[in-house]
C-alpha cells in the first residue's frame, strides 16, 4: 500500500478492495473474476479496469497471458533480484498452479553471451490436464496411423 500511496497519491477504498481481492484469489484472475470476488457495492467494473491498468503501470500487478486472448492479472510479488514464477494451466477446468521454480536463468545468460544481447528475459507458461480432470475424463489417445507401431504401454 505504501508503494501505491507514493506513486498514485492516495489509497482509495476501491483500490484497496481490488488489491485485497487479488491477494485472496491467489491466482491470475480476469477483471470479471475480480469484480465477482468483491462485495456488490465495493466498486463498479470500470473502476476495476482502471485500477488494474494503474496497478500494472506501477508494477503492483502483472498481466498474465495464457494464450487464450483473456487478460488475467496477479499480484507482482517477484523479488527485486529478478526471480519470477510460471504457471501450469489445466486446459479443461482452467485451474492454474503457480510454479515458483524457474531454471531458465542459465539459458538467458547463455543467449545473452552468444548473441550479444543485454537484459534477456522470458515468458513461459505450461499447459496440461490436471489430475482431477484426468480422473473425470481420461485423455483420449491419438489415433493410430497406418504403418506406425507404438511400444506397448508400460
Amino acid at each position: 500500500m505504501e508503494r501505491l500511496r507514493n506513486q498514485a497519491g492516495r489509497v482509495t477504498q476501491p483500490r484497496q478492495v481490488i488489491l485485497d481481492a487479488l491477494v485472496r484469489l491467489q491466482r491470475p484472475s480476469t477483471p470479471r473474476e475480480i469484480v465477482e470476488a468483491l462485495s456488490r457495492d465495493a466498486c463498479d467494473p470500470a473502476t476495476v479496469y482502471r485500477s488494474l491498468s494503474l496497478f500494472q503501470r506501477m508494477g503492483l500487478v502483472r498481466r498474465v497471458d495464457l494464450g487464450d486472448g483473456v487478460a488475467r492479472f496477479e499480484i507482482a510479488d517477484d523479488d527485486p533480484r529478478g526471480h519470477h514464477h510460471h504457471h501450469l494451466w489445466c486446459r479443461r477446468c482452467k485451474r492454474i498452479v503457480r510454479l515458483d521454480q524457474c531454471v531458465l536463468a542459465e539459458v538467458e545468460a547463455a543467449l545473452a553471451r552468444h548473441y550479444g544481447y543485454a537484459d534477456v528475459q522470458h515468458r513461459l507458461e505450461f499447459f496440461g490436464i490436471c489430475p482431477e480432470c484426468q480422473r473425470a475424463q481420461p485423455t483420449p489417445r491419438p489415433p493410430r496411423r497406418p504403418g506406425v507401431t507404438r511400444p506397448p504401454p508400460s
